[in-house]
């Protein structure tokens, strides 16, 4: 084990911070690497898996299936027809993407109640949804977004998410018999809910960091990779830094402008990192309660501080 991961596995657990795994790899190789379980299992990513819709439209688009300035109610004839609200007509599937739908209050959460009483998620958003704002003038991270999004792409090609990436994503990225919970309706849910192992997560962070390719094999366009990794809003989400800063928002995906890095992350410390200008990609998994929380409401993460402060910054 490298001195650099060593420190970071020391300076968790005297914060008594509980991980699961994690994983360092520099020029496409793994170069270190530690795991409590040494099968390496699945475990919920939670809004990890935002990204990976991320990448979805991506493919859509580039097989014709959806552009970025359609919009969003257009797709939903039988669910929005008694939408009138001119901010909801015009929210398109880019404000979807960077979380600028104009919705003014987050929906879909893990422990909300709609997600354990609503049949209809679909119905419900936009029965429920207040769009006060203009889209594509503020930013709200907002579970509904992904999901709406996910539902768009299965309309388009009669699949629904998880089918629609199996060939197109996961195997690729061997990923395989991926695991993805459905909605009541069948609707792959999209905004989180998503199984996978370190050294999967970690093949997607490659992924984006070769910019949409992975064994050679093109996926997505490396112009829809640099926009994904583009910030389009400023968010509440802080950077660990002297003094901190905010994290800005691309597709689905959070930006570190000090370490010019994007990262996913998925509360109780689903973290993937990737550092374009080292060639690197850190990976973390954990059931850490102090990371993140519920309905939205998040207190400042210790175990985001060591990632950044002895990995991130050191790698």
């Amino acid at each position: 084990m490298t001195k650099l991961l060593e420190k970071f596995l020391k300076d968790a657990e005297k914060k008594n911070l509980y991980l699961l795994a994690a994983q360092i790899r520099k020029e496409d190789r793994i170069v270190d690497e530690w795991t409590r379980f040494s099968a390496k299992p699945r475990f919920e990513t939670y809004s990890i898996s935002k990204t990976f819709v991320a990448v979805g439209a991506g493919i859509a688009i580039k097989e014709g299936l959806i552009r970025l300035e359609d919009r969003v109610t257009d797709y939903f004839p039988e669910e929005s027809y008694d939408v009138k609200n001119k901010n909801a007509l015009n929210a398109t599937i880019k404000n979807l993407l960077t979380m600028t739908s104009g919705v003014s209050k987050t929906m879909l959460w893990r422990d909300g109640h709609e997600r354990k009483h609503e049949r209809d998620w679909v119905r419900y958003f936009f029965k429920h949804a207040k769009f006060l704002d203009q889209p594509g003038t503020t930013f709200l991270y907002n579970n509904a977004n992904p999901y709406i999004l996910g539902c768009i792409i299965e309309k388009q090609s009669g699949q629904n998410l998880r089918e629609y990436l199996r060939y197109r994503l996961f195997e690729p990225l061997e990923i395989h018999n991926v695991e993805w919970t459905s909605c009541p309706m069948g609707h792959t849910i999209a905004a989180n809910a998503l199984q996978l192992s370190i050294d999967e997560l970690s093949n997607f962070g490659q992924f984006l960091l070769n910019k949409g390719e992975y064994n050679g094999k093109r996926i997505v366009s490396e112009k829809f990779i640099d926009d994904m990794l583009t910030p389009y809003s400023e968010s509440g989400e802080r950077i660990p830094s002297d003094p901190p800063v905010k994290a800005g928002y691309g597709y689905q995906t959070w930006i570190d402008g000090v370490n010019n890095a994007g990262y996913m992350w998925g509360i109780f410390g689903q973290y993937c990192v990737v550092i374009p200008e080292k060639k690197a990609v850190i990976t973390v998994l954990s059931l850490e309660p102090s990371d993140g929380g519920s309905n939205g409401k998040y207190d400042q993460s210790p175990l985001r501080q060591i990632i950044w402060q002895d990995l991130v910054t050191k790698v």
